[in-house]
């Protein structure tokens, strides 16, 4: 069950679910308090840490365990908001690389010097408008069902990830808005801390309604328990997944980049729901 507070001077809501995270809080760093991978692959203490974004969490899982099945060698993935763990990089987290939800992120720590050789979008991600089975709001892509059920006074929450440091989350702000739902939607605003953290909100009837990322959407995880259409493009600004290696990143992280860029990774990435740059 969830417990709900008010943030004051916001007029949104927050939630804290209690034990329903518990899929996404496995082993926590203390430096991240992020949310880390399930475990994919049995980490040894060389393996590497990478950062990524909480919509990456099932692709890079995927790809993580077929990188150890073929080279022997495996990484420590730390899901989270893409904001946050640009913080984290700069206060010197020992990340070696850095799989963002944006391309801004990683060219900001380039700028800083912090990256080796310049960051690369190696994905492209896309919105989906997402509500719980059973649920009274009629999911579709142009947001309509959504729409009548907030005339109706059937939405008492929705789900979006916090827009200061989630992209999806300013993506779904940019939609409602682009949609003239903003100003009705507003009030009723729950916010996860990264879309991973609202893709749960979701899928465990914590909000009516809620936007993630389609690569969440369409897990196998989560699918079975919501119903969800892609938002049309035209309505916010694209999601361009950036890439950047960190100084001093050790071979095996500079391999496992390669890896989620070479062919194997790009057929996983699209699998999940990302188009993938050719070039």
């Amino acid at each position: 069950m969830a417990s709900i507070s008010r943030t004051l001077g916001t007029g949104r809501l927050r939630l804290t679910l209690l034990g329903a995270l518990a899929a996404f809080a496995v082993g926590v760093p203390a430096m991240a308090q992020e949310m880390p991978a399930a475990a994919p692959t049995v980490q040894t203490q060389d393996a590497p840490p990478i950062a990524a974004a909480a919509s990456l969490r099932y692709a890079l899982d995927d790809i993580a365990a077929r990188f150890q099945k073929e080279t022997g060698k495996s990484v420590k993935i730390t899901y989270g908001a893409t904001g946050n763990l640009v913080n984290q990089i700069k206060a010197s987290a020992p990340f070696q690389a850095f799989f963002a939800a944006d391309d801004k992120s990683v060219n900001k720590l380039a700028s800083e010097s912090l990256t080796e050789g310049d960051p690369v979008v190696f994905a492209r991600g896309e919105l989906s408008v997402a509500a719980p089975q059973g649920s009274e709001v009629a999911i579709d892509a142009d947001l309509n069902g959504l729409k009548e059920a907030l005339a109706a006074g059937k939405v008492k929450h929705i789900a979006i990830a916090n827009t200061e440091t989630a992209p999806y989350g300013r993506a779904a702000e940019e939609a409602l808005k682009a949609a003239g739902l903003w100003d009705q939607a507003k009030p009723l605003l729950v916010v996860g801390e990264n879309i991973g953290q609202t893709a749960t909100f979701v899928s465990t009837g914590a909000a009516e309604v809620g936007f993630i990322a389609k690569s969440l959407a369409i897990s196998k995880e989560i699918a079975p328990k919501i119903s969800s259409a892609v938002v049309p493009q035209k309505l916010y600004a694209p999601i361009n997944h950036g890439l950047a290696i960190i100084k001093g990143a050790s071979p095996v992280a500079k391999e496992f980049v390669e890896f989620v860029r070479g062919p194997k990774g790009r057929e996983v990435l699209e699998a999940s729901g990302f188009a993938v740059p050719t070039s």
